[in-house]
């Protein structure tokens, strides 16, 4: 201190020293806010950046709500937003539409909508003021991710219902009307000639004139009984057969009954050889009778010295493949689509039910009969599933189950 009490003066290498201190803290400071600024311009340019972003993606999903809101007033489909309380939350116009009133806030449990028998996925929903208005709809739920909700979606299907049941109507009274034209046609000349036969039935002609007519009257009644026999089982041949049958037992049958009616024509026939544990679903008259159908036009259409035959193997496991093979004039391309219609034949003494017979039966039992292209001559070729035996349940399965 000086002597008057005063604190002592700096000297000159004091100040110089602080004078550089606050030059160089004076700089970093300088420095530092430079280096702010920066910083402070970099974010905010980061900041718009990012508003713009933010901006281009809230208009993105306006245009997107937008337009799911115009999507969903121009489905043709009803869709409905219940919450976890089952409370309908949102509804489009269609579904404003079909249910008749805008039901938002409404329980969708109300509704009641109710399964309807062997329709598969189809629902019966009634609406209007009074519930009294059937509809039928096809119903779809999503369970919505996180918020305990659902997404119901309705397709009214009333109208296209009562089209398809009307245009089975259709389809059913045509076949009908198409089934008893060609029956009224296969029975007409028969009846015909019976009635021409009865009206020249004159006993005064003599005795084996009377005998003749009525012979030839008698035949004509025989075939028109085997006419409405044949349709009467075309009718019943889509019936499922029970029981079981050996396949070696229907070819011993079949050559039993066949092969005088084979020489009688000098027409071989050749049945091949089989397993003995290969059976099929149904009885022995019943499978005899309807490969019968196709061994008459085989032997019909064979000539003398010529061969038809019957082979059979394993087609795959549980399949067997049958062929019936002839070597006549063959089938003509022309009828080749149509010798499974009803009543469609070329012959004049045919009822055109052989084949449909067949065919019905060989698929009820879970098969199929096609043609086989060979030549010369025609071959069916029947696929045939072997029956198999119910396999018992294993102990306890059943309370298991």
């Amino acid at each position: 201190m000086s002597d008057d009490g005063s604190p002592p003066l700096p000297d000159a290498s004091s100040l110089i020293e602080a004078f550089k201190l606050f030059n160089q803290t004076s700089q970093e400071l300088t420095e530092a806010y430079g280096t702010l600024q920066q910083e402070v311009q970099r974010l905010s340019a980061e900041l718009a950046e990012a508003n713009v972003r933010l901006r281009a993606e809230l208009q993105a999903k306006e245009q997107m709500r937008e337009r799911l809101a115009l999507v969903l007033e121009m489905l043709p489909g009803a869709v409905l937003v219940v919450d976890h309380a089952a409370l309908i939350v949102e509804m489009n116009p269609e579904a404003i539409r079909l249910l008749g009133a805008d039901l938002r806030g409404s329980d969708w449990q109300t509704l009641q909508p109710r399964p309807m028998s062997g329709s598969g996925n189809e629902w019966l929903l009634l609406r209007g003021p009074a519930r009294d208005q059937p509809v039928q709809v096809t119903l779809a739920v999503n369970a919505l991710p996180g918020e305990g909700g659902q997404v119901i979606l309705l397709q009214d299907v009333t109208a296209a219902r009562a089209r398809e049941e009307a245009a089975q109507r259709r389809e059913r009274l045509a076949a009908m009307g198409e089934t008893m034209a060609g029956l009224a046609h296969q029975l007409r000349t028969p009846l015909a000639t019976v009635l021409l036969s009865v009206s020249h039935l004159r006993f005064d002609r003599g005795p084996e004139q009377f005998a003749r007519q009525q012979q030839r009257s008698l035949e004509r009644l025989q075939h028109l009984d085997a006419t409405i026999d044949a349709m009467l089982r075309f009718l019943r041949g889509a019936e499922q057969e029970s029981g079981s049958v050996a396949l070696a037992a229907i070819f011993h049958a079949l050559q039993r009954e066949w092969d005088p009616h084979f020489r009688q024509k000098n027409v071989t026939l050749e049945i091949g050889v089989v397993q003995d544990d290969w059976f099929l679903t149904g009885t022995l008259a019943a499978w005899v009778s309807v490969l019968a159908n196709v061994l008459h036009n085989a032997l019909l259409f064979s000539n003398s010295g010529q061969a038809v035959s019957i082979s059979v193997e394993e087609f795959n496991r549980g399949t067997l493949r049958l062929r019936i093979r002839d070597f006549g004039p063959g089938i003509a391309e022309a009828d080749q689509e149509r010798i499974f219609i009803p009543f469609y034949t070329t012959r004049r003494d045919g009822t055109g039910l052989g084949l449909a017979i067949t065919r019905n039966f060989v698929v009820a039992m879970g098969g199929s009969i096609d043609l086989e292209k060979v030549s010369p001559g025609t071959c069916f070729v029947l696929l045939l599933p072997l029956w198999q035996v119910a396999q018992s349940l294993p102990s306890g399965s059943l309370s298991q189950e």
